[in-house]
């Protein structure tokens, strides 16, 4: 059935409004990308240049999480692909993060997240090296511990500065105490999360166990994820001392925890 003149002179209006409204989303995404995120400086340097640059850097490598995603439409297998979803997500939510609480993800922890989140989806179930490498997993979990260590313990520690105004005895346990408490709670839900998926999908064709059925499978992730967050801890907090030499590092924590302060007080 042919569309009458009329018909498609009201189509046409409304199919620009929404190419109009995409556009303007579109460049308040690319404007906060470019120029809205508060602190403008990266965890090594206070140049806004590098960190401008690091920024695309991360933006532009961020994509490679979409690699299984779209080949996997080839030979299509559920539970594979809602992980690369997962995967992409985990990788975007740094974004998101500052989009909704106008705080900040050091760029340096941005791309640990990518290299973290590239070797799981990618490399370890695209280009199959759970399968070839028995260590690969045990290995992840410990780099995995580090990455959670690097990506919280920083707004912790901003937080801390702003509601305590100062740093109080006991200031590194407390900040120890609490980020690896975080750390070591998502490291619960994961395997949670894992458990889940083997029940679910354990009978899919071509799937692959997560946990393999096995206690021991488990308890070695827990205890690579204790090494690796007791060990991003140890690194984050002396890399902190050390630059606290020739920089204000508390400042620039500050800001990030000042962000979020202002975040939960909206509610």
């Amino acid at each position: 059935m042919q569309r009458t003149q009329n018909e498609v002179i009201l189509i046409t209006p409304r199919f620009s409004k929404t190419l109009k409204k995409a556009k303007i989303e579109f460049d308040k995404i690319h404007h906060f990308l470019v120029r809205d995120p508060l602190v403008k400086e990266t965890l090594f340097t206070s140049s806004s240049k590098f960190y401008s640059v690091l920024r695309a850097v991360n933006l532009f490598f961020s994509f490679v999480v979409f690699i299984p995603i779209i080949g996997s439409f080839r030979d299509f297998n559920l539970p594979h692909f809602l992980g690369y979803l997962l995967s992409a997500f985990g990788v975007y939510l740094t974004w998101v993060f500052e989009w909704v609480t106008k705080s900040t993800i050091l760029e340096e922890i941005r791309t640990v997240t990518i290299i973290q989140i590239s070797l799981h989806s990618v490399f370890g179930m695209w280009y199959h090296f759970y399968d070839y490498f028995k260590i690969y997993d045990f290995i992840l979990h410990i780099t995995g511990g580090i990455w959670l260590s690097f990506l919280i313990y920083p707004l912790v520690m901003g937080s801390e500065l702003i509601w305590a105004k100062m740093k109080m005895p006991f200031f590194f346990l407390k900040i120890f105490v609490v980020t690896f408490s975080i750390v070591m709670t998502l490291g619960v839900f994961w395997e949670i999360g894992e458990f889940i998926s083997d029940l679910i999908f354990r009978d899919y064709p071509g799937y692959r166990m997560a946990q393999e059925e096995s206690l021991f499978d488990t308890m070695t992730d827990f205890i690579g994820n204790l090494i690796g967050s007791i060990a991003g801890i140890f690194i984050f907090w002396n890399t902190l001392k050390r630059l606290n030499k020739s920089r204000d590092m508390d400042s620039l924590l500050e800001r990030i925890g000042s962000a979020l302060r202002d975040y939960v007080n909206s509610f």
